[in-house]
């Protein structure tokens, strides 16, 4: 007599395979990954003139070939990482490797004392990371619900804004309080808890790629929670139609407004964040004498919004569409960037008398941080309906496995490229012109992008 089907099922598989743990674990892995990334910004400084030996010339242009060095490696491996992951289905083992990725790149830039050894941790840094955020959300996706990806992909931004924001917070209290290496301590607790969850966690997907036929009156009462996740039958799965794939899956997935206005929107995005995260920290030692305490806190001053707002702007987006929020967040950007630009510079005396500066400034970062929250996730959140509505329309169009993955790839391209550009946009700007009208480019590149042409919502 045959084993009960029972017997074969994991422990612990009804909660390690639902779709909260699942977006709990992708959570908790993006916010690593961009505690990491954030964690370096403000010990930069620190690392190229003391580590590194460097003059301070040095250090604007160092930080910001560091940081774009992250953007082009992500640029070039995303798509060759979309594609093998929708090939391969199971992204669990791509998951870890990324994980295993990011360990190592952190150890090689900790105990780097050359620029060689300091970008060759950034290279593996950043491999790690593009194979982390194109499988980690297409995994978010496949295991999501249609009518909650804007809730989900809100409480997915609470998670990187926690780690955008923590990374520099601990980063420059721990480095006050006790040092170098007392501050990469804390990478050491981050990463091993996720390494916990990733382990523990089973892939359930809910967004079936292709239609699978089924006889319902035949399955199990008792089983049929645990069939559309655990019991992966490719054989039942039936492609009606002509299966897209190289370059025509691309030309198809561009072809739908929704998804290119997505991406628009989401270049200029990383540009304006990259943009903060490479001039801010030295724009304040120079202005304010400011060191790596109040720099964390200014970025989690940035960051820190995201944490109350971004749940309920998913929800908004759920319900109206990602069209209006974006518009409006991208329109109400201009008169902050110009006022962020205000304090140090000469042309404005007012804003120069004793804490006023710092105040102004203070704010008008925590009001960029408010505003952003309107534009955390457009590009994700349309790639995900695009991918949806290129599938609903063409049941198989894009395999077995759909094209999650390919789609947040191109998705991740086009930020990683706001991000090659936003650090020497902002970077050669401030060392050219000044902070002010660095901060004045930005704010005039911003509308000329805000009414992109998206699908309907």
């Amino acid at each position: 007599m045959p084993a009960s089907p029972a017997h074969n099922v994991p422990w612990g598989f009804q909660w390690r395979s639902s779709t909260k743990f699942i977006v709990a674990t992708m959570s908790v892995a993006l916010f690593t990954d961009m505690y990491l990334y954030g964690f370096l910004v403000p010990l930069l400084p620190y690392v190229i003139e003391h580590r590194l030996g460097l003059d301070e010339s040095y250090t604007q242009r160092i930080s910001t070939a560091f940081l774009s060095l992250n953007a082009l490696i992500q640029f070039v491996v995303s798509p060759l990482i979309g594609s093998h992951a929708d090939r391969s289905g199971a992204k669990r083992e791509w998951l870890l490797a990324g994980l295993a990725g990011a360990l190592v790149g952190s150890s090689v830039i900790a105990f780097a004392t050359s620029v060689f050894t300091l970008f060759v941790g950034r290279l593996i840094q950043a491999i790690a990371s593009t194979t982390l955020w194109v499988v980690g959300f297409a995994t978010i996706a496949e295991s999501t619900a249609a009518s909650d990806t804007g809730k989900v992909y809100g409480f997915v931004t609470v998670a990187i804004a926690v780690g955008t924001s923590g990374g520099p917070l601990v980063a420059g209290v721990l480095f006050d309080l006790g040092g170098y290496w007392v501050a990469w301590s804390s990478v050491l607790v981050v990463v091993i808890f996720d390494i916990i969850l990733r382990c523990l966690m089973i892939e359930n997907k809910k967004r079936n790629s292709a239609p699978t036929e089924t006889e319902p009156d035949e399955q199990d009462p008792e089983r049929e929670a645990l069939l559309p996740s655990f019991a992966e039958d490719h054989e039942n799965i039936h492609i009606l139609g002509p299966e897209k794939t190289g370059l025509a899956f691309y030309i198809c997935l561009f072809s739908n407004g929704r998804f290119t206005g997505g991406i628009i929107c989401y270049l200029c995005f990383a540009i304006l964040t990259m943009g903060f995260d490479t001039t801010l920290p030295l724009h304040v030692r120079d202005t304010f004498q400011w060191g790596s305490l109040q720099s964390g806190l200014l970025f989690a001053a940035f960051q820190g919004p995201g944490v109350f707002f971004s749940v309920p702007v998913g929800w908004l987006k759920d319900r109206v569409g990602t069209q209006w929020p974006t518009s409006i967040g991208f329109t109400l950007l201009v008169p902050l960037l110009w006022v962020i630009g205000m304090p140090g510079d000469e042309r404005f005396p007012w804003a120069n008398q004793g804490e006023v500066g710092r105040i102004i400034y203070s704010a008008a970062v925590c009001g960029v941080g408010v505003v952003i929250c309107l534009l955390n996730g457009v590009g994700m959140i349309e790639a995900t309906q695009a991918v949806d509505e290129i599938q609903g329309q063409n049941p198989g169009i894009f395999g077995r496995n759909g094209g999650y993955s390919r789609a947040i790839s191109i998705t991740s391209m086009s930020f990683t490229m706001g991000m090659f550009i936003g650090p020497i946009l902002a970077g050669y700007g401030r060392e050219q012109f000044g902070y002010y009208d660095m901060n004045c480019v930005l704010g005039t590149f911003v509308p000329c992008r805000n009414h992109s042409c998206f699908g309907a919502n």
